[in-house]
């Protein structure tokens, strides 16, 4: 007993393989989910681990009784691993949405999850997810839950449930401050890796000067007033979800798309019984297409300069491994400052010892949004010219075919200025 409440080994890697996450089994993350819960043995955590402390004799039986506490969420497989149906059903799920999505079949992500859904909620199999004999814990309160099928919101426990009797306490800002940076990094983002994926669809989406998109400012706008309306309903913090490229994937591009999408949930609050009872294995294979459909944006990167690849590197694998977004959009950003501003601090070194230009400096070390400003000022233009250009397409099509005509070298007029045939004749007397 005392083995298993202390033991720890690495894990994601054998013992003589290297050095893994330190957890409580030497197992890999994935046979961990694949246990059946009757070869889980799970880990305790005891303040007090003196034998007197944890093995206590009963004075009315005598006997020896364990005093380990609640178990926590960490555990050990004995046996079987990647024996758990409920494993193998997800990843039928995700062939079959794979497959379909090979085939461009459209609704090919709620085609597997249905198909997930629909053999989860037949009670009494091993994959099942209703039912007391369910291999995830709580099944057979959520069969009862399930019965109810149809279910009236009810808000009144949360609903503009306010309290501000601990705005003095540093907790509290704490808690305000950290929702405050997941937030604004979730939602930003997320939206520029949507419109990223648009741009790949859609080239031009994306201005290539300012990185921004179209009416991206209601874009954001409508994030935070979703941000307050949860609030005051007692929800946690509303944004963006990286789901939303599996609408793109679909061909999702006006806001008709986001409007299709809220009355969906709207109707879903009077079904919250058959919503909740979707597994967690049918809707995380749709994750996984997800991540896979944003690896397309990798190939924007410049692997080949430093500074891009290793802040890009670690925000893509420290999001998976803290399980959160905006950790990983911070361990990105604070790996670019650090970079930049290491090697931006040695070429002013560069410039101080008379070695390095110190236009050139700021030149080469200027975000891309900004280097337009270290050029020649473009001539200047009316107004009513620049509106013109941008609004009216036969105009910009004009120029276009004038320009690419210019850079070839044709004029529309030729004139030969040796032959004076096409002039009138004068006799000189």
């Amino acid at each position: 007993m005392l083995h298993n409440v202390t033991s720890y080994r690495p894990a994601g890697l054998q013992n003589s393989e290297g050095v893994g996450l330190v957890t409580y089994n030497s197992a890999t993350l994935v046979t961990l989910g694949g246990c059946p819960l009757e070869n889980r043995v799970y880990q305790y955590s005891i303040a007090d681990t003196s034998a007197d402390a944890i093995c206590k004799i009963s004075p009315d039986t005598g006997l020896m009784t364990p005093n380990l506490g609640p178990p926590s969420s960490s555990f050990m497989c004995k046996g079987k691993r990647m024996h758990l149906a409920t494993l193998w059903l997800g990843i039928a799920g995700i062939t079959i949405m794979a497959m379909l999505m090979a085939r461009k079949v459209k609704g090919a992500i709620m085609m597997g999850i249905l198909f997930t859904t629909f053999i989860s909620w037949i009670p009494g199999h091993q994959a099942s997810y209703l039912g007391a004999g369910s291999q995830v814990p709580g099944g057979a309160e959520r069969l009862e839950y399930f019965k109810h099928v149809v279910a009236v919101p009810n808000t009144s426990k949360t609903s503009l449930a306010w309290s501000f009797a601990a705005f003095h306490k540093s907790e509290l800002w704490v808690a305000l401050i950290t929702f405050l940076y997941l937030d604004f990094l979730d939602a930003t983002g997320t939206l520029f890796s949507m419109a990223s994926m648009l741009n790949q669809r859609m080239p031009g989406f994306v201005n290539d000067k300012d990185k921004s998109f179209p009416r991206q400012l209601f874009a954001f706008c409508v994030d935070g007033v979703a941000i307050v309306i949860g609030s005051l309903l007692g929800c946690a913090p509303l944004t963006v979800y990286i789901e939303s490229a599996a609408g793109i994937r679909e061909g999702g591009r006006t806001g008709i798309t986001a409007l299709v999408v809220s009355f969906g949930f709207f109707i879903s609050l009077f079904f919250t019984p058959l919503i909740a009872s979707i597994p967690p294995y049918a809707t995380g294979p749709a994750l996984i297409l997800v991540g896979a459909m944003m690896m397309e944006n990798l190939v924007d990167i410049d692997w080949a300069d430093v500074k891009h690849a290793v802040p890009a590197f670690l925000t893509v694998v420290t999001m998976p491994l803290t399980y959160s977004i905006a950790y990983g959009v911070i361990a990105g950003i604070c790996s670019y400052i650090v970079l930049y501003l290491g090697n931006f601090f040695v070429d002013l070194i560069g410039v101080a010892m008379g070695k390095n230009n110190l236009h050139a400096v700021l030149y080469d070390n200027c975000p891309d949004a900004f280097i337009d400003k270290f050029k020649a000022p473009a001539p200047f233009k009316s107004p009513s010219a620049v509106l013109q250009y941008h609004v009216n397409p036969e105009h910009a099509a004009h120029h276009a075919a004038v320009k690419s005509r210019e850079e070839e070298g044709a004029t529309d007029i030729k004139m030969d200025v040796d032959n004076h045939t096409d002039l009138p004749s004068k006799s000189v007397t």
